[in-house]
Parts: structure tokens; sequence; C-alpha cells
């Protein structure tokens, strides 16, 4: 999503009307795609890797649990960046119906207050509801919803960091914060406090 980090970066004051109309796209083009047949699945060699980085001694499990989260219904077709405006990009991917989402709200580029992205997600979830992308379960339950897009997000910033990118910091703690939240990401809660207990001792900005 290069042009939308641009300009949210030049513009912060129109950082809402930015994203809202990001969300609007990205809702308009998958409810092009919906009934679309399924691409063919692939390796995740990426998240693996960065499980590996993080927390060699778990990386299987995590992986696996990671894996088993992605394949919960409803799949959908995925982009790599966000359509501009009046654009239908090909689908390159298969998966969760949180990951594009995660990807547009927790970018490894910038951050926002977790208010504003519950704010962003909940609006997203609501018009999603309306428009039938969503399964029953999704449909009826938030919670559930923002579990879902918090884990997309795990997965997409471990990708990430399985090449020690220049915003490794950022994407660390973000890894951290969803890290603590969930007692099934226990084993990479306690690889991270030991090899980065600068996150755990002191109060962190994302920013």
């Amino acid at each position: 999503m290069p042009s939308l980090i641009d300009a949210l970066q030049a513009q912060p004051e129109q950082t809402d009307a930015l994203m809202r109309a990001a969300c609007a796209r990205l809702r308009d083009w998958q409810t092009r795609q919906a009934g679309s047949a399924p691409l063919p699945a692939t390796a995740d060699e990426r998240l693996q890797r960065g499980l590996q980085r993080l927390a060699p001694a778990q990386a299987e499990l995590l992986l696996q649990r990671l894996q088993q989260d992605a394949e919960l219904p409803p799949q959908q077709a995925l982009l790599d960046q966000l359509p501009e405006d009046g654009a239908l990009p090909a689908p390159r991917r298969w998966g969760p119906a949180t990951d594009d989402l995660a990807r547009l709200l927790r970018p490894a580029e910038l951050a926002w207050d977790e208010a504003q992205e519950i704010d962003w997600a909940v609006r997203h979830w609501e018009a999603s509801r309306h428009a039938g992308l969503l399964d029953e379960e999704l449909a009826a339950d938030f919670g559930e919803f923002w579990r879902r897009l918090e884990w997309s997000a795990l997965r997409h910033h471990l990708r990430q960091l399985a090449d020690a990118p220049a915003d490794e910091r950022r994407l660390l703690a973000q890894v951290v914060k969803v890290s603590t939240r969930y007692v099934a990401l226990a084993p990479l809660k306690r690889a991270l406090e030991a090899s980065h207990p600068q996150f755990f001792d002191q109060a962190f900005s994302l920013r």
C-alpha cells in the first residue's frame, strides 16, 4: 500500500478520511471477488522463518496454531496492495477474511492508538456484515472478528520480521502486544521476554 502510506504520512490531518476511504475500497473489491474460485494454497515459508527467528524452540507449535487459525472460515480472495480508485486487481492468494484489513490497520510504517484502530475495524465489520462478506459467526461477534484481525496482523508482522526490516522495533512491539493477550500465544511471549526484555521491562511506544 505504498501510495496510501505516502498519503497518510504527508497528510496526517486526513488520516481518518483516508482510512475510511481505503476500507471502503477494500470492501468494494471484496464484494466483486465474492464467489471467485479459491487460489492454490502455498507454503508460508516466511511465517516459518519469522517464528524460527523469534521463538526457535516453539516455532513448530506456534506455526501450527497460527496456520490453524488462518484456515478458519470465511476465506476470501486477498490482495498484495490495496486497490486504487476504480482499479480491480486480480487476487494474489486465498485466506482469512481479516487479513487485508489487518495489513491496512497495522502497517509496518505507521501506528495509531488502538481505540482508533477499533473504530475503523468496527465500521468495517458493520459494513461487511451488511454486504454479506462475513459468515454467521463473525457477523455476530465483533470480539472474535477483532481477535482474528490481531492474529492476521501477527502473521503478517512475523513474515516481515523474517527479513530484519527497517521498521523492526515497531513490528516487534506489535508482536509483543498481541502475544501477551492470548493464552495460545504464550510460547511466543515467553521467547520474546527472554530475547527482548526491554519490551516488557518498561513502557514502550509503537510510534
